[in-house]
């Protein structure tokens, strides 16, 4: 899945980076998500990082790399809605409604959903050391959590189906980008592509954009959003964006199983919830997962 060991390196520190920001990223988005709307704050969170790159761009990107004709536009529009516009709008509706557990296990079929894809349109190839990755990975993720929380029931059935479709959406934006990316400065194409799913979003918001400007926020929302903002968005995004011209789609969107993981720790470190032995079972088949998607068979 990935060219040789050497020069996979910083892509696989990157994606494991990526996964461990997005670990915490659950907490502060619900603290965010008790204040403002999912459409309008996606739409905050992606117009402040386009902006923040794009001036950025000044200096990281040489001025020959920053494409601005027509087809370059168009495609960027296009991956800015489905990767960034409407993963947002659905991610962050989903966990609205429907509880963290039930997002966090959900969101496990986004690597599935990335190999099916890419099987379909021709840039993976489904062997079978991929699909027993896969199932080690996902069948890990999922003992790792109590599942005796996991409730899918008329009161999380919305939620979860936002949350479905943000797996689904996710995966088209891993799949589709790749060779675009490929071909341009990852820096200033996923400049545009915030700008454009800002652009969508605030559109989606609609009468509920008067809540931008209301008061009342505390100290504890300003750390949640500026976390969102900075590491989830920002940073993460980017991150997915360079690792995804370096290695297949299947790679970046398996390391979303890293996730439970980092929860565990988190949990034993901040809340002192010891792991047990179901824990290390769990982790031994999402590693293991890993080692299978990761490790090139010689």
């Amino acid at each position: 899945m990935v060219p040789d060991s050497k020069t996979a390196l910083l892509p696989i520190l990157a994606l494991f980076a990526v996964q461990l920001i997005f670990g915490f990223n659950y907490a502060a988005a619900k603290v965010v998500l008790e204040h403002y709307p999912p459409t309008v704050w996606g739409a905050v969170r992606l117009l402040v990082c386009a902006l923040v790159m794009f001036a950025a761009s000044r200096f990281l990107v040489a001025p020959e790399k920053r494409v601005f004709d027509r087809p370059f536009l168009a495609k960027t529009a296009l991956y800015g809605t489905i990767g960034m516009a409407l993963t947002q709008f659905f991610f962050l509706m989903g966990l609205r409604h429907t509880t963290t557990v039930n997002a966090a296990i959900m969101n496990t079929l986004t690597p599935l959903f990335t190999l099916m894809i890419g099987v379909l349109i021709g840039i993976e190839k489904a062997t079978p050391r991929k699909w027993v990755g896969f199932f080690l990975a996902i069948t890990g993720a999922v003992v790792i959590r109590d599942l005796s929380e996991f409730h899918f029931g008329s009161d999380t059935l919305i939620g979860d189906l936002f949350t479905l479709l943000n797996c689904i959406s996710l995966a088209l934006y891993f799949t589709l980008s790749q060779k675009f990316l490929r071909q341009n400065s990852p820096f200033w194409a996923t400049a545009w592509m915030f700008l454009f799913g800002s652009i969508a979003l605030f559109l989606f918001s609609g009468s509920e954009l008067p809540l931008l400007f209301q008061g009342g926020l505390d100290q504890r929302f300003f750390i949640a959003a500026a976390y969102n903002v900075v590491f989830a968005t920002l940073i993460t995004y980017f991150l997915n964006a360079w690792t995804l011209t370096k290695v297949s789609p299947s790679l970046v969107a398996i390391f979303f199983y890293f996730q439970p993981v980092i929860a565990v720790f988190n949990g034993w470190y901040s809340l002192g919830e010891s792991p047990t032995v179901r824990t290390f079972a769990a982790m031994g088949l999402i590693f293991g997962g890993l080692g299978l998607g990761v490790v090139r068979k010689k």
